[in-house]
């Protein structure tokens, strides 16, 4: 989830919130509307020659306009990577197409990077931080467990546009809203989030159902300076992170529950991909063609595949 909250001034000024065309609108070969089984990503970005190993990449120790400007979320980045090697024993690379792992605008100063991995209880866990020097300081990552699991998502959005614009959200998105489920995965952060009033803000509703794929329990933090993020929301997106590895490593597996797992994290993609306004952010800095690739075929691959049983995804 990409989560975006700025002063209409700076929406209508940046273009931020121009609608995204749905992906059968693009000239597009790899749109899957009503097709089953069918990946997004390209032939070209599946040659092997062309993949980039997310171990030992690390993040920029300063800003693309200097060192001045403060990389506002890389201890939450360097943060969530250190306690995801020392909580799982195996932790592999999940290889990422050179176009994916990182890129830099032709126009404006700004540059992205991601990383990708696996492990025994999640298939895909994926980091980005765009650098846009005081214009734009993004973190956002997500967590899917694997399809034996009927874990939420993990999604964090932390955003600060100029320095005083600054947008925290971090949840778990729960795949059902049945109330036994809630009771055992999202329940557990009530005691947690009363501890940070200040970050428990409501969902706005402009770009998102904040019935779907969103807990009660999220937090959410709306900052006109960077203080808060080190004092307050630092230490509960500890919290929060701890809480979610326990969660996953006391979560039994059931092979059954493949299908309907499966299916829910598809539709978590494709409401994602439809939904997130990042597209307009991304296509300001990096172009249209690159933007719609990255939506579709890197932070919700699964976008684009019919929401059926793939018996071979794990």
């Amino acid at each position: 989830m990409f989560v975006f909250y700025v002063s209409s001034k700076i929406q209508r000024r940046r273009g931020l919130f121009a609608p995204c065309a749905p992906p059968w609108s693009y000239n597009c070969p790899h749109t899957c509307r009503g097709v089953y089984r069918v990946q997004c990503i390209s032939e070209e970005t599946r040659d092997s020659k062309q993949l980039v190993t997310s171990l030992n990449r690390t993040l920029w120790k300063t800003s693309i306009a200097g060192s001045h400007v403060p990389m506002v979320y890389s201890p939450f980045l360097e943060s969530m990577q250190n306690t995801l090697f020392a909580s799982f024993e195996t932790v592999q690379d999940y290889p990422l197409p050179q176009l994916f792992a990182s890129a830099q605008s032709q126009n404006k100063p700004a540059r992205i990077e991601s990383w990708c991995y696996q492990c025994s209880k999640f298939r895909k866990i994926r980091l980005t931080y765009l650098d846009a020097g005081l214009a734009a300081q993004v973190f956002n990552a997500v967590w899917y467990p694997v399809t034996s699991l009927e874990l939420p998502i993990l999604g964090v959005d932390f955003l600060s546009f100029g320095g005083k614009n600054i947008l925290c959200v971090m949840d778990f998105q729960p795949l059902m809203n049945d109330q036994s489920y809630l009771d055992k995965y999202i329940q557990p952060l009530h005691p947690i989030r009363e501890r940070y009033s200040d970050l428990a803000g409501r969902m706005s509703s402009r770009f998102y159902d904040e019935n779907r794929f969103f807990s009660k329990e999220l937090l959410l933090g709306r900052f006109d300076s960077t203080k808060p993020v080190y004092d307050r929301l630092f230490p509960a997106f500890r919290e929060y992170l701890e809480l979610y590895i326990e969660l996953a490593k006391k979560t039994a597996e059931d092979e059954k529950s493949r299908p309907i797992i499966w299916q829910r994290q598809c539709e978590y993609d494709r409401y994602s991909a439809e939904k997130d306004p990042a597209m307009s952010l991304f296509r300001s800095y990096f172009g249209s063609s690159w933007a719609y690739r990255f939506v579709y075929e890197f932070l919700f691959e699964n976008s684009c595949y019919e929401n059926k049983r793939d018996e071979e995804k794990t």
